[in-house]
């Protein structure tokens, strides 16, 4: 059964018979006028039997009277006519409102988190850290922040490199993706080679596990120059060629640079709020939208899902938040607390992900040009993290 046949039978079908001299005028004007009719089969004698939707059959009274031909309803279908039938039953009314009631604030709760992703991170600590975030079995999923919680997981848990948060229905999965770790164990111990710098800086701390360290704290290193060489060397004995393994930690310098203006548009909320519901039928979303285009609105969206008939519909209920744009003089320093904050959030997005054992020292501010209408900042951090990577020695 497809989706169509699925909405007819629950909207509720008519089987009518028209009888009259224009019967063929009859379906070629329900045609022209966009009246949906199927299963169409000619009886004889000026009599004629379909199918019809019972949202489109009070369309018919136009073209009944044009074409004086005769109307009636051989048989009704569908969920629709089955709920008038039993309308005076108010109890059963009551319990089914209430049976459904229940069916969709249910869906508005997390029955189901699953972790996807994670090796060597136990399950028990991410679901410890989405629990204090506030994702967990039996929490609602309604108002859920999910750039925040993912924020707040990958501070909890420093060695996730990347997070996603999916929410199909009353089920969360969350993809992750662990940090590389320095891949000593799985360098095959018979491989000759050195510990190489991937990236430039100054030199925290070099501990060689075995090989001999070429550099010291508190130099200056290029990246793709040797940290750790593989040989051992000795006064009384000949050189040894071995598998560099070792820990580098380097200081590194991350810079975050942006132009912001004295003058900008703020939303301004005026308190009128509007209301509007909508389907999603396999992700494809339909809603109604009245609102005047020329007005300004944040869209809070509310969703609850079934499987019907095999496709995925998600009912909504959307809140329409109107604001204005009133543009307002902003202060250098409520600039720099802006950038700080733009700047945080690319070190936890796009820097943070790419090291291994990161530990911000410290940052520091700098304006790189200013005028009356706009400053350029610089935002630089200071940061301590592992570097290196083992390359064979041909």
């Amino acid at each position: 059964m497809n989706l169509e046949e699925g909405i007819k039978k629950i909207n509720g079908t008519v089987e009518v018979e028209i009888e009259g001299f224009f019967t063929e005028r009859y379906i070629n004007l329900c045609k022209i006028n966009n009246i949906k009719i199927w299963d169409i089969k000619t009886i004889g004698g000026g009599i004629v039997r379909f199918s019809i939707a019972i949202k489109d059959f009070k369309k018919l009274r136009s073209i009944t009277k044009k074409t004086k031909c005769k109307v009636k309803i051989l048989s009704k279908k569908g969920v629709y006519f089955k709920l008038f039938k039993y309308r005076k039953r108010r109890l059963a009314f009551l319990l089914l409102t209430i049976f459904i009631a229940l069916c969709i604030i249910s869906t508005t709760f997390i029955w189901n988190v699953e972790i996807i992703g994670n090796s060597y991170i136990s399950n028990e600590d991410i679901y410890e850290a989405l629990n204090n975030s506030g994702i967990g079995v039996g929490k609602s999923k309604i108002g859920i922040n999910t750039k925040k919680i993912i924020t707040n997981l990958r501070v909890l848990v420093p060695d996730i490199a990347w997070a996603g948060i999916d929410i199909e229905g009353t089920n969360v999965y969350i993809s992750i993706v662990e940090k590389t770790k320095l891949p000593q164990s799985a360098i095959n111990e018979n491989s000759i080679g050195d510990i190489i710098s991937d990236k430039s800086g100054i030199i925290e701390k070099i501990v060689a596990e075995n090989g001999t360290p070429i550099l010291k704290a508190g130099e200056y290193v290029e990246e793709g120059r040797i940290l750790i060489e593989g040989k051992i060397y000795s006064n009384t004995l000949e050189t040894k060629d071995v598998t560099a393994k070792g820990i580098v930690t380097l200081n590194t310098e991350y810079e975050y640079k942006n132009e912001y203006n004295f003058r900008v548009d703020e939303k301004q909320y005026n308190g009128k709020v509007k209301y509007s519901v909508g389907v999603d039928i396999n992700n494809k979303e339909n809603y109604i939208n009245y609102l005047d285009k020329s007005l300004k609105y944040d869209i809070i969206k509310n969703s609850s899902s079934i499987n019907l008939f095999g496709n995925e519909i998600s009912f909504n209920f959307y809140k329409f938040n109107i604001y204005d744009l009133v543009e307002k003089q902003v202060s250098k320093d409520e600039i720099i607390e802006k950038a700080k904050l733009d700047a945080q959030d690319y070190i936890n997005n796009e820097v943070l992900p790419k090291t291994r054992n990161a530990k911000i020292n410290n940052s520091e501010v700098f304006i790189d040009y200013e005028d009356e209408e706009k400053v350029s900042l610089r935002v630089v951090y200071n940061i301590t993290e592992e570097i290196g990577y083992f390359r064979e020695r041909n």
